[in-house]
């Protein structure tokens, strides 16, 4: 009868450790706050302040949420995806105007260039640690572009995180990136991670926002950037 138990025990205790080894021992849930980084003809403009200065990007069993928002609420932008096999939305608000933009599984945020595909050479030999988590070096080529490096971190349980960007090859979650965007590089570096659990309300795309063209929306980010320099 002792040994029945033990058996029993065993295969238990068996059974439960293979349903624990085929999940993820990496966060699925929390928020990682970017600091931001401008040439010096934004940052020393008059104007130059009102830009944002973080990014964060929430994350939930593979729903996404990248918010920016400026000094004062002048304006902010906001990219929703479901899953990595969904759509991507934008959401822009400014002055008295929310405009909303629904793409295809297939587009980029448009803050990504996604005419423009990059050469990219990952080296897993060279890494750092950034907000707390350990990250490995990739080389981004352009062509007629100055080459960068960026990091990026397999810590988090996140599938295709780099999704509807033109940095979707890279197999983790971006923590050191740059952005070139309208003749304007940004630079983005992860301060911190939060890994409390946000709510499902922020992966809800407000349904109050007037649906455009992204044009629109991207006319109007032009002029912003436009009007900081």
């Amino acid at each position: 009868m002792k040994h029945i138990i033990y058996i029993i025990f065993l295969s238990v205790l068996i059974q439960g450790c293979k349903q624990k080894s085929n999940k993820s021992d990496f966060p699925s849930a929390g928020t990682i706050t970017y600091v931001i980084d401008y040439p010096k003809t934004i940052t020393d403009s008059p104007t130059g302040s009102l830009m944002p200065r973080k990014l964060k990007l929430t994350f939930k069993d593979n729903k996404t949420h990248y918010s920016f928002k400026a000094s004062f609420n002048v304006f902010s932008l906001d990219f929703y995806s479901s899953s990595n096999a969904d759509s991507c939305t934008t959401l822009f608000h400014f002055m008295d105007k929310n405009l909303l933009h629904v793409g295809t599984i297939n587009s980029t945020f448009f803050f990504f260039d996604k005419e423009v595909k990059p050469t990219i050479e990952l080296n897993e030999n060279e890494t750092k640690e950034i907000a707390g988590v350990q990250c490995y070096q990739a080389l981004i080529k352009f062509e007629n572009q100055k080459q960068f490096l960026v990091y990026y971190t397999k810590s988090i349980d996140l599938k295709q995180p780099n999704r509807h960007t033109h940095l979707n090859e890279i197999p983790g979650v971006l923590m050191d990136f740059y952005v070139d965007y309208n003749n304007v590089r940004f630079h983005f570096t992860a301060d911190k991670i939060d890994y409390e659990i946000p709510p499902q309300s922020m992966f809800e795309v407000p349904n109050s926002a007037k649906r455009t063209q992204k044009e629109e929306i991207e006319s109007l980010i032009n002029t912003l950037i436009k009007n900081f320099q």
